[in-house]
């Protein structure tokens, strides 16, 4: 029951924030909707802030270390775990039951940051960026803190998140532009051999490259 009850205050908590901002968003009515007590907040999040923040971890990624995620880290060959990265990244923001609140209350906190950003980068972001870092490094035989690398793996991530947040956009641009499963899946194709083209210029070649840190299993 409590974990009832804790799902469906994260649920109404993503709805009025994404309505309102964090700002003016209030307990009250948080709680109004998900049909719990007003004293749910206190007891599963701690306060307004505290439940802010699982509504945003949720908003990124349900799953913080997800089975995409895990099986590129697994793969063998970093061409072919870019590829499932990037599809992963597109799997996951279209998922069927992916609510709707997502999008918007994560353009609220970007827009407006507050305190609960850093722990999500800390807990949520951070980690599968390594993974990316490691992967991009691995490609260009660089180490993954490199600023190259960094750069390089902020280029493959940039056109991912430009296929998102710029849908309304790109809708009216490119009139019959779908946003089905097999259109992203094209997609996540493309910028995939996209940037692969790009980072084969930035490889330095094997015998000149500075050892590089393997991607942790």
């Amino acid at each position: 029951m409590h974990d009832e009850t804790r799902q469906r205050v994260i649920q109404a908590a993503g709805e009025v924030f994404a309505e309102c901002g964090f700002e003016r968003a209030t307990v009250r009515e948080i709680c109004s909707r998900a049909g719990a007590n007003i004293a749910a907040v206190n007891y599963h999040f701690g306060d307004k802030i505290g439940l802010y923040t699982e509504v945003l971890k949720e908003a990124v990624c349900k799953h913080q270390r997800d089975d995409a995620v895990n099986e590129a880290q697994a793969a063998g060959d970093p061409e072919r775990a870019l590829r499932l990265f990037v599809h992963g990244m597109f799997h996951r923001m279209q998922e069927a039951d992916r609510p709707a609140w997502y999008m918007k209350v994560m353009m609220h906190e970007l827009a407006q940051p507050t305190p609960a950003l850093s722990e999500v980068v800390e807990h949520v972001i951070r980690p599968n960026s390594r993974v990316l870092y490691a992967i991009v490094g691995e490609i260009l035989n660089r180490p993954p803190v490199d600023e190259t690398t960094r750069l390089c793996a902020a280029s493959v991530i940039g056109q991912v998140v430009h296929q998102i947040h710029a849908r309304p956009v790109l809708e009216r641009l490119w009139p019959g532009l779908k946003s089905d499963a097999e259109t992203f899946s094209r997609i996540a194709d493309h910028i995939t051999d996209f940037s692969l083209a790009a980072l084969r210029e930035f490889r330095v070649p094997a015998r000149a490259a500075k050892p590089a840190a393997r991607r942790s299993k």
